[in-house]
């Protein structure tokens, strides 16, 4: 065989070789790296890939916000995981919970939620860790941030184991002992005669509330009637409680709840009126001038036929 012939034969064998490893580099990526790319170009392919080898991705736009701020976290899952939505857990410097919210993912992987940093819970100068969770809770990623600044001093009359309650244009103090779970706010209402608390929960727990009669009581006959028992709703259904110790002056309730609890309300037959009597003499006021209005004028609420 002459030398031309030799060098035919070996650009044919290196071209053949050639051809023969392309398709098994493309088939390997596209097996081990990306399973379900199909049409897509080898940078989309690449990309995909990347996420795959991080489930979850979380971001916040700064590093360092103030005490009255809008913190937007967005980020990202690699596979959906149905209807699961992702949870946005913050804890403060302390290593406490701040807040707990539940977000939806989009069709395009993606998933976003605002946090407001003006809550009582926010009030801490320091690192604030965002961790996103997505189904397991080693399918999980965090952001840290940093609070900053001066915070606005509230004053109030009650202890720091008291709740503020406010009802009738003054504010009463409700002692409260609470395990498992964090009070973000509480209101009162005369329409319902009921105390809410609103509350996120980091484990199960319970609440011991020492509810003043002059806030909420329950009677058998009006407020001179004999005591009745009170109604305990959790996430709106009936809780199991027990009333520990009772007073002329207040009655204690023990209160359990599960984790993943939002909301404890206690019923009884009577609650402090919101509005107190600044608001009631307003109201006398305006009825006595209408109808004063009405028969000096001669005018008619109602239609004459």
């Amino acid at each position: 065989m002459n030398s031309y012939a030799l060098y035919v034969l070996i650009a044919i064998m290196a071209a053949a070789g050639t051809l023969a490893i392309v398709p098994t580099y493309a088939s390997t990526f596209d097996e081990e790296a990306c399973p379900d790319c199909g049409s897509m170009d080898i940078y989309e392919r690449a990309n995909l890939a990347n996420q795959n080898d991080s489930p979850i991705r979380v971001m916040t736009e700064n590093k360092v916000y103030d005490h009255n701020s809008e913190i937007h976290v967005h980020g990202y899952v690699a596979n959906l995981r149905g209807d699961a939505p992702v949870t946005i857990t913050v804890t403060g410097p302390q290593n406490n919970i701040v807040t707990v919210q539940q977000v939806e993912v989009s069709e395009d992987n993606s998933f976003e939620a605002i946090l407001n940093t003006a809550g009582s819970l926010w009030k801490q100068n320091g690192m604030y860790t965002i961790r996103a969770q997505y189904g397991p809770q080693q399918i999980n990623d965090k952001a840290v941030v940093e609070i900053t600044g001066e915070v606005a001093q509230e004053v109030s009359a009650c202890a720091a184991d008291e709740l503020v309650v406010k009802g009738g244009n003054q504010v009463y103090c409700v002692p409260f002992d609470i395990t498992g779970a964090v009070v973000e706010k509480n209101s009162i209402s005369s329409k319902t005669s009921s105390l809410t608390l609103m509350i996120t929960t980091e484990s199960d727990g319970s609440v011991s509330l020492q509810i003043p009669r002059n806030v909420l009581d329950a009677r058998q006959h009006g407020m001179e009637g004999d005591d009745a028992d009170f109604i305990v709703l959790v996430d709106g259904e009936e809780a199991d409680f027990e009333e520990i110790d009772t007073t002329s002056d207040d009655r204690t309730l023990d209160i359990t709840f599960p984790v993943g609890a939002t909301q404890i309300e206690v019923i009884g037959t009577w609650a402090v009126p919101e509005f107190g009597t600044t608001a009631a003499i307003i109201l006398a006021v305006a009825i006595i001038a209408i109808v004063a209005v009405s028969a000096r004028t001669r005018l008619s609420i109602l239609p004459r036929y």
